[in-house]
C-alpha cells in the first residue's frame, strides 16, 4: 500500500459532492479517482478548499489550510504549479494536467515546473502534442485518459429513437452563444419542432431568467419567441437527471473551447450512445470517430446540416447510437487507477500484483507487507486484465 496526496483548488468541495450537488469534470474525476485508488488499498488523502475533514469511500478529505504532510510516496497535485511545493518530501512528485498543457509554459509558472521537474500526466494526445519546448522533457510522455462510471458503460441500444432533442452539456462561457446562434439560424428552420436542451453548471439562481441574465453575453438577445420557445435552459442538476437527459437526446452540439483538454461531458455522452456533432478543435478529434459515432464539422452549415441528419433521419441516428455504443466505452476509473500506479508506482507493486487487482482491503493479506504477512499465493491475488482496453499508453 502506498500513501497517495491529492491536491485541488478547483472549489470547495469532498468526496460527498458526488452524490449530492453537481460538480464540474475536474472535481468529478478528483473524486473518482481518489475512490479508485483507495480501493487497489493505497492510502489515498486529497485537499481541497473545503472547510471540514471527512472521510468518504476509502478516502481521507482534509482542507488545504490545515496544510499537507511532510512526505509521501506520490503526491499528485492538479494542474496548479502553486502546489506543487506544499509536500516538502514526496518520494515521486506528479502533476495532472486537467487544462491545456502550455498554460503550464506561462512566465509565472514556468520556473515551478523547472525547480520541481514533477511527471507531468496528461489526458489526451492533444495535450501531448501541445506540450510546449520551454517545459521540462519527459520522453516517453504519459498519457492517461479520464475513466467512465460503471453506470453508464456496456448500456443496451435504446429501442425507439427519442425525440428531435439535441444537448448542450457544459459550461456557457464554452462557446453556448456560437452553438445556440446556428441552432436558431440554421437548424430549427429545417427542424421545427426540435428542442435544444442546455444543462452545465452555472450560476443561474432559481427564479432567475436566463434570458435576461445571459441575454447578449451566452446567449443571442434578438431571438424570435418561437427560436426561444425551441431552447430550454434547465438548472443546475445532479448527475443521475443529467445522464438521464443525455440518454433521451438525439445529439450533442458542441463546438469546443480553447481550455478544452478532454472533454467528459462528450465522452459520457458517447459512452451512454448519443451521437455528437463537434468542431475539429482541441481535443474534440479524440472523443469521436467521425462519421460512425458522431460528426467533426469545422464551418456552422455542415455543423448544422450533420445536426439536422441525426435529429430527423431514425436511420442515420440508429447508426452512429449504436456504433457509439459498440465502440466508444472508454476505460474505467479502476482501468485508470491501474494505468497511473503502473506508470507511477510501479517499482513498489510485487510482482505477482494482477493490474487490475480488486481492493486490497478486502483480502487477508497486504502485498506490500512481505516481512510480516510472508509468502503471498499468487494465484489468489493474479486477476486477468481487462481484455477491452490497452496496455498503458505511453508516447
Amino acid at each position: 500500500m502506498s500513501s497517495i496526496v491529492i491536491a485541488d483548488t478547483s472549489s470547495s468541495y469532498n468526496g460527498r459532492d458526488l452524490e449530492l450537488r453537481p460538480l464540474r469534470g475536474t472535481e468529478t474525476s478528483v473524486i473518482r479517482l481518489a475512490r479508485a485508488l483507495a480501493r487497489r488499498g493505497h492510502q489515498v488523502t486529497v485537499y481541497t478548499r473545503a472547510l471540514e475533514s471527512i472521510e468518504n469511500e476509502g478516502v481521507s478529505w482534509r482542507p488545504l489550510s490545515e496544510g499537507l504532510p511532510e512526505s509521501c510516496d506520490l503526491y499528485l497535485p492538479v494542474h496548479q504549479t502553486k502546489l506543487l511545493g506544499l509536500v516538502r518530501r514526496p518520494k515521486r512528485l506528479a502533476l495532472w494536467v486537467a487544462w491545456p498543457a502550455n498554460q503550464l509554459s506561462h512566465y509565472k509558472r514556468l520556473p515551478a515546473m523547472w525547480w520541481y521537474r514533477p511527471i507531468p500526466v496528461l489526458m489526451s494526445l492533444y495535450q501531448a502534442h501541445a506540450y510546449s519546448r520551454l517545459l521540462p522533457r519527459r520522453d516517453p510522455q504519459i498519457v492517461i485518459p479520464h475513466g467512465l462510471p460503471d453506470d453508464i458503460r456496456g448500456l443496451p441500444p435504446l429501442s425507439v429513437p427519442p425525440q428531435p432533442h439535441a444537448i448542450f452539456a457544459s459550461d456557457p462561457t464554452r462557446n453556448l452563444y456560437a452553438v445556440v446562434s446556428i441552432w436558431a439560424e440554421r437548424i430549427l428552420p429545417k427542424c421545427p419542432n426540435a428542442i435544444l436542451d442546455i444543462y452545465g453548471v452555472h450560476g443561474v439562481k432559481d427564479g432567475e431568467d436566463p434570458w435576461t441574465v445571459w441575454g447578449g453575453k451566452f446567449l443571442p438577445a434578438n431571438l424570435s419567441a418561437a427560436q426561444r420557445e425551441s431552447i430550454k435552459i434547465h438548472p443546475s442538476v445532479t448527475r443521475a437527471e443529467l445522464i438521464a437527459a443525455m440518454r433521451q437526446s438525439r445529439a450533442m452540439l458542441y463546438l469546443g473551447h480553447k481550455t478544452e483538454a478532454f472533454c467528459l461531458s462528450v465522452a459520457e455522452a458517447q459512452a451512454l450512445g448519443v451521437p455528437a456533432v463537434l468542431a475539429p478543435t482541441t481535443c474534440l478529434p479524440e472523443r469521436i470517430v467521425d462519421g460512425v459515432t458522431g460528426f467533426l464539422r469545422s464551418d456552422p452549415q455542415s455543423f448544422a446540416d450533420a445536426a439536422i441528419s441525426l435529429l430527423s433521419d431514425d436511420a442515420v441516428w440508429r447508426h452512429h447510437h449504436e456504433a457509439a455504443l459498440r465502440l466508444r466505452q472508454g476505460i474505467s476509473w479502476s482501468e485508470m487507477a491501474a494505468r497511473l500506479e503502473l506508470a507511477l508506482l510501479s517499482d513498489r507493486i510485487p510482482l505477482d500484483w494482477g493490474v487490475n487487482d480488486p481492493s486490497v482491503a478486502e483480502r487477508d493479506v497486504d502485498p506490500y507487507d512481505l516481512k510480516t504477512k510472508g509468502p503471498l499465493d499468487a494465484a489468489a491475488l493474479r486477476v486477468p486484465l481487462d481484455q477491452s482496453s490497452p496496455e498503458i499508453f505511453r508516447r
